[in-house]
């Protein structure tokens, strides 16, 4: 793997975007790095609106940290319009670092164009894509959520109208063929979850294109107890966390709505720490949070936004995390974080995160977008303690990114020997 120089591309960088995404990418990157492996991130930044002059900037002293401050994209094709940032910026940047792999996590906000010039640049190099979400599927967000609220099973383009009736089905159709024009140049697909496999393959991604395979969990900070050794303290069970996006979509509301249904008597020994930031929230979403909050200040605490390295400490000194999402996930990096600090989580029973929490296992689930189902749930294990400490001794270990990325090295080679 001498030989290697891997180009990793992201949506965002988790200095300005703390999303699961952004931070699995530049894990992906330092541990590269930490191979001493020729890799360099290309991470997306907002253009300021008084930006001008080259779109890439280097964020560390060896230069193989870079920040491209990309133009905004269409997005319901997620393509660039401006083509010189790809076609001149973007070709210069591949030819100045000869890349052997590139590796997208996203192609969002950058434009599905930067996949083509990859190919137009090196027939036989290894283009590989980290599939995230279901955004090349559905134009809610990538989701897979009717615009009533319902789930969303299945996308074709006359559903897809029917939920944005603005546009046509026939524009939704050729989206469709847009957006696969460029997946087809894609050699390989990482699906952190089995069940994002079988939504794309269901789509039409050829399934020998898809592998399985989890972004991995960065190494445990110095003297952190390993899985099975970590203390576990009376009264852990009655604290619970939620780390991540504060909004409509990742189930805050539904949360506040299942510690509203909480009995009078266990309002006063529960605690809920809410860990986030609402800057990508929906519209209107402040006033029902303020809403939602009344009557439980002495339960809930918004503790603000927080950086990827604090989740460890934050999980610890609570005993169960929950995910209350109210659409499917993919694989939240949050269950891992959780699992890797021994807590279990309370999550909803659909999609990735059913997949990653086994019921009785790792935690336990509710019915998606039922508060009164999550009330039950927060009930039931704030008020066994046995039922906690052995859901601890149980938790499977996440994979951690040195696994993760011995795999994907595996796979660059594979895929380059079939090139």
């Amino acid at each position: 793997m001498e030989d290697n120089r891997i180009l990793v591309i992201s949506h965002g960088h988790p200095d300005f975007s703390l999303g699961g995404g952004e931070i699995a990418a530049y894990e992906h990157w330092k541990e590269l790095r930490r191979r001493d492996i020729q890799a360099m991130l290309v991470a997306r930044t907002s253009a300021s609106p008084n930006h001008i002059g080259a779109p890439f900037s280097v964020r560390s002293a060896d230069g193989l940290q870079v920040l491209f401050c990309s133009p905004g994209v269409n997005h319901f094709r997620h393509s660039q319009p401006k083509k010189d940032v790809v076609y001149r910026d973007f070709r210069s940047l591949l030819e100045r670092f000869r890349p052997t792999v590139v590796h997208f996590h996203h192609y969002a906000h950058l434009g599905l164009e930067l996949i083509r010039e990859v190919r137009k640049y090196g027939s036989s190099i290894p283009i590989v894509l980290t599939l995230h979400e279901f955004l090349a599927i559905c134009n809610a967000n990538g989701q897979m959520i009717k615009t009533n609220g319902v789930l969303c099973q299945k996308s074709a383009p006359l559903d897809c109208h029917m939920c944005f009736p603005g546009t046509s089905a026939q524009d939704f159709f050729m989206r469709e063929l847009f957006v696969k024009s460029f997946l087809a140049l894609v050699d390989l697909f990482v699906c952190p979850s089995a069940f994002l496999r079988d939504r794309y393959v269901e789509w039409g991604i050829p399934a020998e294109k898809m592998i399985v395979l989890e972004n991995g969990q960065p190494p445990l900070e110095k003297n952190w107890p390993e899985l099975g050794q970590l203390p576990l303290k009376e009264g852990m069970e009655r604290r619970f966390v939620v780390l991540g996006q504060i909004s409509r979509r990742k189930g805050t509301l539904v949360l506040l709505d299942a510690v509203h249904r909480l009995p009078k008597k266990l309002k006063k020994c529960v605690s809920i720490e809410i860990h986030g930031s609402s800057q990508y929230a929906e519209d209107g979403f402040a006033a029902q949070l303020e809403q939602g909050l009344k009557g439980l200040e002495t339960v809930v605490t918004l503790c603000g936004p927080y950086r990827s390295g604090d989740a460890a400490n934050i999980i610890q000194r609570n005993g169960w995390v929950i995910v209350p999402s109210i659409w499917w996930e993919n694989s939240p990096l949050v269950i891992q974080e959780a699992f890797a600090a021994g807590r279990p989580v309370i999550c909803g029973n659909i999609g990735g995160m059913a997949e990653k929490v086994p019921a009785g296992t790792a935690g336990l689930n509710f019915r998606v977008s039922n508060a009164a189902d999550l009330a039950a749930r927060i009930e039931e294990c704030a008020t066994s303690p046995e039922l906690w400490k052995k859901l601890c001794s149980t938790l499977p270990k996440p994979p951690t990114i040195h696994e993760t990325v011995d795999r994907l090295l595996s796979l660059y080679d594979r895929t380059r020997a079939a090139s």
